[in-house]
């Protein structure tokens, strides 16, 4: 008797393998995430330093989190981007995202971004808004595409796309530049 209900379990459980076998067809199967998608490292509290030629520091930034990733790009949140340029006027840039693109030095920046610096002609204190913006750190260009919004005590404007050479002090409003000036006293 033990035999019969031995083969007959037997019997039923390759009847059920057979049956699961032939339906695998019938199965989508879902891919697995795939692993280049997570982020090789992350970091809180980063800090970051590029010096230059002279061994002195000429950007330095913070950001909340930073996300390095196998294709050599990054994102980072909350940043905070100081570029110094020696005795001269430094920039200092606020933005909720930051990127880097695989291979490329340039940090794009995303969200509502602050630059802070000083008109180069006068000196005074000026604020930019942008939604964009980006951070060549080997050509020392500050540029955005997009709207940019300017303010000082002096002017206010807006304009389609800007450059900001910090090396050499020279800031352009490129496109449809429009431009406030009120007296100060």
């Amino acid at each position: 008797m033990t035999r019969i209900a031995v083969a007959t379990i037997a019997v039923a459980a390759l009847a059920g393998l057979l049956f699961t076998l032939s339906r695998i067809d019938d199965i989508a199967l879902e891919p697995a995430a795939s692993d280049d998608k997570l982020p090789r490292y992350t970091l809180s509290g980063a800090e970051l330093t590029r010096f230059d030629a002279a061994g002195q520091p000429s950007m330095k930034a913070t950001a909340a989190t930073l996300e390095y990733f196998d294709d050599e790009s990054a994102i980072a949140t909350t940043l905070v981007v100081d570029v110094l340029s020696g005795a001269k006027t430094p920039w200092h840039i606020d933005a909720p995202t930051g990127a880097l693109s695989p291979g490329s030095r340039e940090l794009k920046l995303s969200g509502d971004v602050v630059a802070n610096g000083q008109w180069p002609d006068n000196g005074e204190a000026l604020v930019l808004r942008s939604p964009t913006m980006t951070v060549d750190p080997d050509t020392h260009v500050l540029r955005t595409d997009a709207v940019v919004h300017a303010d000082s005590r002096s002017r206010k404007g807006t304009a389609v796309g800007m450059t900001a050479n910090w090396d050499k002090q020279d800031l352009r409003l490129l496109n449809n530049v429009k431009m406030r000036y009120e007296a100060t006293r």
